[in-house]
C-alpha cells in the first residue's frame, strides 16, 4: 500500500515492471507470435504496453477443457456439499438487521453451473468465484492463479464522506499525474452514468464477499487508512473498488466531478494493468501451461496445519482478503516504494544502528508511545486520560504480542489514563490464541476464551469414514480425540462418538446433521498481577471499541466477547448513512481450504473425494461454526449480536485524519 506522495510514481512504474523468480534459467525464445492468437498478442508485450483489452482477448480465447472443467466442478460442489458447515444457515430468509444478504442455496447455484454448456474457460471459472461470492462469507473463497496474473488500477479512490447531513461520494486521492488533476475532495456525482452512492452500493454488494452487512461491504469498496507497521504512521489505501483482480467488465470507468461551483467535469478513466505474471507464453497453449498449471510442490514442503491445536493456535485465514496473487501484488508495490524512498534519500546520512528507532510522531494532538507487530499505543492531548490502542491486525505472535499489549497498557497506566479507546478498524483477524488473550487482558478469567465458544462440525458419511480413521492417530480437526464432551464434565472424547452420534437441525427448510456442541481448549497466558492496578480492567464503563465492521474472524471473536459478554460499548464509523452497521463480521469458525482436507484424508491414510484440481486454485471455506453463549443460532448468522450502540459518519475531516476520529469518539463517551 502506498503514500500518497509516492504514488504516482510507483504505480507508473509498477506498469513498467515484470516480475520475476531471482535467479531463473533463461528462458527459451519463443516461436513467432501468431497475430491471430490473442494470448500470443498478450504475451509479446512489454508490461508498460499490456493494454485491459489484451487481457481480455486472452481470457476470452482459452476453450474450455471439459475433462478439466468435470474436475474442477466435481471438486468445488465436494467441498461445499459435504463440508461447508453454512450450506443450510446460507438459506435462512429475511435476516434481521443490520444484516442485508439474501437467501442462497450454494449447492443449487453450482449444480446450475454444473449444467450449463460453456465455451468459455474463464466464464466457467468466473461463475464459480461469482457464486461462492454470493454466499457473502468471508472465509469462503474460489481463486485461480491464472486469471488473477494481472491487476486492474483507476486513479481515483474514493470515499463516502456525510457533509450536512447528506452522504455523498468524493475523491478520497488522486493518483495520476499532472498539475491539471486536482480532484481531491470534489464531488463524484455519477459514475458510469448512474448516480455515485448508488453505483457504489450495488457494486460492493455484488463482488464483495466480506459481511452479511451492507454497509460493511460499502466500507470495504472504499478508500479508507490503515496503520502502516513498517513507518508506524497511518496512510491511505488502496480500496477494493479502484484496485481489482478480477477483470472489470468494461476497458473504462466513466466518471462526472464537480469540484466546488466549478462546471461538472466528465472523465473517463482507463483501467490501467499492473502483470504479476511470472512465467512465458506465446499463444493460447502455453498460456495455459505456466500460468494456470499447477506447480509441484517440493519434496519435503510442509502441508499447511492441519492440526486442531495448530488451528486453535494458528491462523484463522482471511483468503477472501489476502489470496496469494494478492500479496504477491502487495510486496510488490512494497518493494517499489522502497525503491523510490532509497532513490529520494541516497544523499542522507545512514541512521544508527545501535538506538532503536524512536516512533515517529505523526499527530499533534497525540503521542505514539509505542507499537508491537499488531498494536500502537496513542496517548491523546486533549484528554490526558485517555489512551488509544490501536489494534490492526491479530495476524502477530502471541508469545511476543501479549507481553508488549500489557507493556503499552502500563505505558497506559504510568501516564494517568483511565478510559481506553480500542481502535479495530480494518482489522481481518488472525490467530485464535491472541484473540483469547486479548480478551483475558482486559477481562482476566482461568478459562480459555474457547470453552466460552461452542462449536460443531457438519456430519456426512464422507466424514463419518474420515473421523473413524483419524481418531487418535492424526491430531486434526475430525479427530474426535482433540475435542472435549460438554456432556461428560468436559472430558475429552474416547472414541469418535462425536461424529458417529450426530445431531439434527433444520435451517434454512433443509435438514441436516452435525456434532454435538464441544470446542477445543488450549492455555492462556500467566495472568500480569498489574492488570488489576487498571482502571479498565474488568470496567467495560471505561471501555470503548471504535470499528468500520471490518473486524473479522480473531478481531470478530474479541469485538464480540467485549460487546455482547462483558458488555463494551461499541462505535461503528461509515456504511450507509442513516442505517445501523455491524461491530464484526464474518465470526465464521475454523477455515480450511481443498489442500488441507486433501491432507487430512493423506494423514488417515484413505482415499480422498476431492480430484486434483487441474488449475492452480485455492478453495477456501470454513468447517467448524461457533455460537454465542445460550444460542442456537451460529454466530455467523446471529445478526442481533452485530449491531453497535452508536454510529458515526465519514466526514472531510476525519477520514484522513485518525485523531479527528478518537477525539469525537472520547469527546462522546466521557464527556462531564
Amino acid at each position: 500500500m502506498l503514500t500518497s506522495s509516492l504514488k504516482s510514481l510507483v504505480l507508473s512504474a509498477s506498469i513498467a515492471v515484470l516480475v520475476t523468480f531471482a535467479n531463473a534459467a533463461p528462458a527459451p525464445r519463443p516461436p513467432p507470435v501468431s497475430h491471430l492468437d490473442p494470448c500470443g498478442i498478450l504475451g509479446a508485450k512489454k508490461p508498460s504496453e499490456i493494454t485491459y483489452q489484451n487481457i481480455v482477448n486472452c481470457y476470452r480465447a482459452v476453450p474450455l477443457n471439459s475433462a478439466y472443467a468435470a474436475a474442477t466442478f466435481s471438486t468445488v460442489h465436494t467441498l461445499f456439499n459435504e463440508f461447508y458447515i453454512f450450506k443450510d444457515s446460507a438459506m435462512i430468509p429475511h435476516l434481521q438487521a443490520p444484516f442485508s444478504s439474501p437467501s442462497i442455496d450454494i449447492i443449487k447455484k453450482l449444480e446450475t453451473i454444473g449444467r450449463t454448456k460453456y465455451t468459455s474457460d474463464y466464464r466457467f471459472h468466473d461463475d464459480i468465484r461469482k457464486a461462492i461470492n454470493s454466499l457473502y462469507d468471508a472465509h469462503s473463497s474460489y481463486n485461480v492463479d491464472c486469471y488473477s496474473q494481472y491487476y486492474f488500477l483507476q486513479s481515483l479512490a474514493l470515499y463516502a464522506p456525510v457533509i450536512n447531513n447528506v452522504q455523498t461520494v468524493r475523491v478520497f486521492f488522486d493518483s495520476a499525474a499532472g498539475p491539471q488533476r486536482k480532484y481531491e475532495n470534489c464531488l463524484v456525482r455519477t459514475i458510469n452514468g448512474v448516480d455515485a452512492l448508488t453505483y457504489l452500493k450495488t457494486w460492493a454488494d455484488e463482488e464483495l464477499n466480506i459481511s452479511h452487512d451492507a454497509g460493511v461491504r460499502l466500507n470495504a469498496a472504499l478508500s479508507s487508512q490503515y496503520f502502516d507497521i513498517k513507518t508506524r504512521t497511518f496512510k491511505n489505501a488502496d480500496s477494493r473498488f479502484g484496485v481489482r483482480a478480477n477483470l472489470p467488465p468494461t476497458a473504462t470507468i466513466k466518471y462526472e466531478i464537480q469540484c466546488g461551483q466549478a462546471k461538472p467535469v466528465a472523465l473517463e478513466e482507463p483501467w490501467r494493468v499492473l502483470s504479476l505474471v511470472k512465467g512465458k507464453f506465446h499463444d493460447v497453449k502455453s498460456f495455459v501451461e505456466n500460468t494456470c498449471a499447477p506447480q509441484t510442490a517440493p519434496a519435503g514442503s510442509a502441508g499447511g496445519e492441519n492440526t486442531l491445536r495448530d488451528v486453535v493456535n494458528g491462523r484463522l485465514l482471511h483468503m477472501k482478503e489476502e489470496p496469494a496473487h494478492y500479496k504477491r501484488y502487495l510486496a510488490y508495490k512494497e518493494r517499489l516504494v522502497a525503491e523510490a524512498e532509497a532513490k529520494a534519500h541516497k544523499d542522507a546520512a545512514p541512521a544508527p544502528t545501535h538506538a532503536p528507532t524512536p516512533p515517529k510522531q505523526q499527530f499533534p494532538g497525540a503521542d505514539l508511545l509505542g507499537t508491537g507487530n499488531g498494536t500502537a499505543f496513542y496517548h491523546l492531548k486533549s484528554q490526558p486520560d485517555v489512551g488509544v490502542l490501536v489494534f490492526h491486525t491479530f495476524d502477530a505472535d502471541s508469545e511476543y504480542e501479549v507481553p508488549n499489549l500489557i507493556k503499552g497498557l502500563k505505558a497506559f497506566h504510568d501516564l494517568g489514563v483511565t478510559k481506553l479507546v480500542i481502535d479495530f478498524q480494518g482489522n481481518p483477524g488472525g490467530y485464535v490464541n491472541l484473540a483469547a488473550n486479548t480478551v483475558n487482558t482486559f477481562f482476566p478469567s482461568n478459562e480459555f476464551l474457547a470453552t466460552n465458544l461452542a462449536s460443531d462440525l457438519r456430519v456426512t458419511p464422507v466424514i463419518q469414514q474420515l473421523a473413524a480413521a483419524s481418531f487418535g492417530l492424526t491430531g486434526g480437526i475430525y479427530d474426535a480425540a482433540q475435542y472435549i464432551d460438554f456432556d461428560n464434565n468436559n472430558q475429552a472424547y474416547t472414541d469418535d462418538s462425536l461424529f458417529l452420534q450426530p445431531v439434527t437441525y433444520t435451517r434454512g427448510g433443509r435438514t441436516s446433521q452435525y456434532t454435538q456442541r464441544t470446542t477445543a481448549t488450549d492455555a492462556l497466558a500467566p495472568t500480569d498481577p498489574a492488570l488489576a492496578t487498571f482502571a479498565w480492567t474488568n470496567n467495560a464503563a471505561n471501555i470503548r471499541i471504535l470499528t468500520d465492521g471490518r473486524c473479522g474472524s480473531s478481531c470478530a471473536i474479541v469485538a464480540h466477547h467485549l460487546t455482547n459478554v462483558h458488555k463494551v460499548e461499541a462505535y461503528a464509523i461509515g456504511g450507509n448513512y442513516g442505517n445501523s452497521l455491524s461491530t464484526y463480521s464474518f465470526a465464521g469458525g475454523t477455515v480450511s481450504d481443498n489442500k488441507r482436507i486433501n491432507d487430512f484424508f493423506e494423514d488417515a491414510k484413505i482415499a480422498s473425494p476431492l480430484k486434483p484440481l487441474p488449475y492452480a486454485s485455492t478453495i477456501g471455506l470454513p468447517i467448524l461454526e461457533i455460537y454465542a453463549h445460550g444460542s442456537a443460532v451460529p454466530l455467523e448468522y446471529d445478526a442481533a449480536l452485530y449491531p453497535s450502540a452508536y454510529r458515526m459518519a465519514y466526514t472531510d475531516s476525519n477520514s484522513q485524519d485518525r485523531l479527528v476520529m478518537w477525539d469525537e469518539v472520547s469527546s462522546h463517551a466521557w464527556s462531564t
